[in-house]
């Protein structure tokens, strides 16, 4: 009996003894997106590439202590106040160092404290080198930016479509004042082959009505509306507005990834024509398809666009913290910046920017344009978006 009861003491003080070894401890990874409103589908998308990676990293060690992907998500609606409000009560209250924040047209106000904390924000959003740059090492875009955007895709589309005059519909925030510039810019390029830009139109972000605005472009006959990065809900009624005032020509959704059943469930036939650039129409890799199947399976419906981008850096932020054998984020920073990823749902991907935005945080990947026809995506272009 003595014997036995010895013998149990020593199974149990060997399992507390082996029980630090094997406790995992949470890896938070916040989620700052819109998760209600007419941008959700983009916040919930990201929660869900994040779910699907978490998956399939299980567990993982740094510095000898196991950890495990735990996803913590912060409803931001696309506000500025709302996101700082979000970014503080991670960071300080939830001791949260890495996570997506969506959307350009708030980080303006948030990027004062991802300085000031060395918060890893793994950013989806357009714009250009005023938020990818030198003087914000721990701010990465995983999706392509606006002048990567506009400057591989627009020059060929026009040529496509047969687009001369062309006019701009976005939002009316530092992104869309941004993106406007930079199509004016494109047009200017092009104006040999007879491009004219022909107006603008900026809108409050949460609109509904746009007929006035409407009106006033279509008097100056416009080949294209560019939509810029206005969320699929606000695409879908400037379609059915637009074409219920005669409009017969494409719109263009440069840097939003919109969904083709709500465009057509809001505009019906007049969703024909929409140009989107960063939607695939076919599956460009094995592992694209197989997340489609996945989500479709796991949350019974269609996968939303931004699914693929979040599990691509999710997948890649954490094999840049194991590599760094550190949670600093700064020591990871540099470990992604001089990394590559093969396991990207669109390609192979890189970094660049170092040129055109003084850092290298700016992922490069295959993108692809497609254009709606019948109620469905169609492929229009596939091009690999560079940025020096």
């Amino acid at each position: 009996m003595f014997r036995s009861f010895i013998a149990a003491a020593l199974t149990a003080a060997a399992s507390l003894a082996a029980a630090p070894a094997l406790a995992q401890e949470a890896f938070k990874i916040g989620n700052l997106s819109p998760l209600s409103g007419p941008a959700a589908a983009f916040g919930i998308g990201i929660n869900r590439g994040i779910e699907l990676a978490a998956e399939d990293v299980g567990t993982f060690t740094v510095a000898g202590r196991q950890y495990k992907l735990e996803l913590a998500p912060y409803d931001t609606s696309l506000d500025p106040g709302k996101t700082v409000a979000a970014l503080n009560r991670a960071v300080l209250n939830d001791n949260v160092k890495y996570g997506f924040i969506l959307g350009a047209a708030v980080h303006g106000a948030v990027l004062p404290i991802v300085r000031q904390t060395g918060f890893f924000d793994i950013f989806m959003g357009a714009a250009g080198r005023e938020i990818t740059n030198a003087e914000n090492p721990t701010v990465f875009r995983f999706m392509a930016s606006s002048d990567q955007l506009y400057y591989t895709f627009t020059p060929e589309i026009y040529r496509k479509l047969g687009i001369k005059r062309v006019a701009f519909l976005g939002p009316n925030n530092d992104l869309g004042r941004s993106d406007v510039r930079t199509l004016k810019d494109v047009a200017a390029r092009l104006k040999g082959e007879g491009v004219e830009f022909v107006g603008e139109e900026l809108v409050e972000i949460n609109a509904k009505d746009f007929q006035a605005a409407l009106l006033r472009l279509l008097a100056r006959n416009p080949d294209a509306i560019d939509t810029n990065a206005s969320p699929t809900g606000t695409v879908g009624l400037i379609a059915k507005q637009a074409r219920e005032l005669g409009y017969k020509g494409h719109f263009i959704s440069s840097t939003a990834v919109l969904e083709a059943k709500a465009l057509v469930s809001i505009a019906g036939a007049g969703a024909d024509n929409i140009v989107a650039y960063r939607i695939w129409s076919n599956p460009p890799t094995k592992l694209y398809q197989e997340i489609a199947e996945r989500h479709e399976k796991k949350y019974k419906e269609a996968t939303l666009g931004t699914v693929w981008e979040a599990y691509a850096a999710t997948r890649w932020v954490v094999e840049a913290v194991v590599k760094a054998g550190s949670f600093d984020t700064r020591r990871v920073a540099e470990q992604l910046a001089g990394s590559t990823f093969q396991f990207h749902p669109y390609g192979p991907a890189s970094w660049g920017g170092t040129k055109s935005h003084g850092a290298r945080r700016q992922i490069q990947t295959p993108l692809p344009a497609s254009i709606i026809k019948g109620g469905k995506w169609e492929p229009l272009d596939v091009r690999m978006g560079t940025l020096e």
